[in-house]
């Protein structure tokens, strides 16, 4: 298979205009599903040598991979450890999460304020609190997620202020300090950061925003293909599957690249026609392990900005990064 290039320039240019926002203390990076497909181990290590102290993983598999870049708190999303970890902190997503917890453990309880995916609703608080302590866990901090940050709409004001009213209910309770969070990559952008302790940075920080400010940031990925075979075609020639999928009006030299939809580049067929980053036309049909353009270049550049991807296939730039393979190398530059 390709390869993929990780710029630390362009990652650190990001993590520079986030600081500027919330303060560099205040950042936590989303190293979950993979650090969005860029690699976990990858990305961990230039947020160990920005001085990113905080991030948040998927499940206790990442947690673990995390803990050797020493970060001061580490939050796992969803997912439950069996034995007691001191390095890690635990998300609450309901009532059940409290009693499989090992008891003094680290926990964050998250609120539902609105999304309606996962979370402690308000009549649930004084519960899961008498629970939490029944259970001699430590709260390590409150949190909740907007679910319209990236929209102009009155939503995000809505969750904000029922989840400082919850935080208000809590505080009745809880006689310790703990770190609130509920900002996203667009939620910096919706709620005064002096209030909080943390902003959850994903996508923002690998080069992607739905706003006006995106232009001062920079994609962090390329993905690179290598070349498999070149071949002289005539006209009439067929190209790949499907004797209509592509037919030459005139003879060319082509090349195979080892790059397919089993790499997580997401097929093309004749109904979605796509480019390689250098304006090159595919031709035909992605297959699952390669793609074929003009020419016989060792090495070509698939993508450095996914956004095109994305809109060809009507999805959002999370999906075309974390789809990627993570068997794919993947090499600082």
């Amino acid at each position: 298979m390709g390869y993929i290039n990780l710029n630390k320039k362009s990652f650190f240019n990001n993590l520079d205009y986030f600081s500027k926002i919330c303060s560099k203390d205040k950042i936590s990076i989303a190293l979950k599903d993979n650090a969005y497909g860029h690699g976990i181990l990858e990305i961990g290590k230039m947020c160990q040598e920005y001085g990113i102290k905080h991030v948040f993983v998927r499940n206790i598999d990442e947690a673990n991979k995390a803990k050797q870049f020493n970060f001061e708190s580490i939050l796992v999303l969803y997912d439950i450890p069996t034995t007691l970890d001191d390095d890690i902190v635990i998300s609450i997503n309901s009532i059940g999460d409290i009693k499989k917890i090992p008891k003094k453990s680290k926990i964050e309880l998250k609120l539902d304020t609105g999304m309606h995916r996962n979370g402690i609703s308000e009549d649930e608080i004084d519960l899961a609190l008498e629970e939490i302590f029944e259970n001699d866990l430590i709260i390590n901090g409150i949190f909740t997620h907007f679910c319209c940050s990236d929209e102009n709409n009155d939503i995000t004001s809505e969750q904000e202020k029922k989840f400082q009213t919850m935080l208000q209910q809590i505080r009745k309770k809880v006689t310790y300090n703990f770190r609130i969070h509920c900002a996203n990559s667009h939620g910096v952008f919706r709620v005064d950061m002096s209030r909080y302790d943390l902003a959850r940075i994903g996508i923002g920080a690998y080069g992607y925003l739905d706003i006006e400010d995106k232009k001062y940031l920079k994609p962090v990925l390329s993905l690179y293909a290598n070349k498999i075979s070149t071949k002289k075609i005539s006209i009439g020639d067929h190209i790949g599957y499907g004797s209509s999928a592509y037919i030459a009006k005139v003879s060319k030299i082509i090349s195979n690249y080892d790059v397919g939809y089993a790499d997580g580049f997401l097929r093309l067929s004749e109904n979605k026609k796509s480019t390689i980053q250098d304006g090159r036309a595919i031709f035909g049909r992605i297959s699952m392990d390669s793609f074929f353009v003009e020419g016989n270049d060792d090495t070509v550049c698939v993508f450095s900005d996914v956004d095109r991807f994305a809109k060809l296939h009507n999805t959002i730039s999370y999906e075309i990064l974390a789809l990627l393979n993570p068997f794919i190398k993947r090499y600082e530059i």
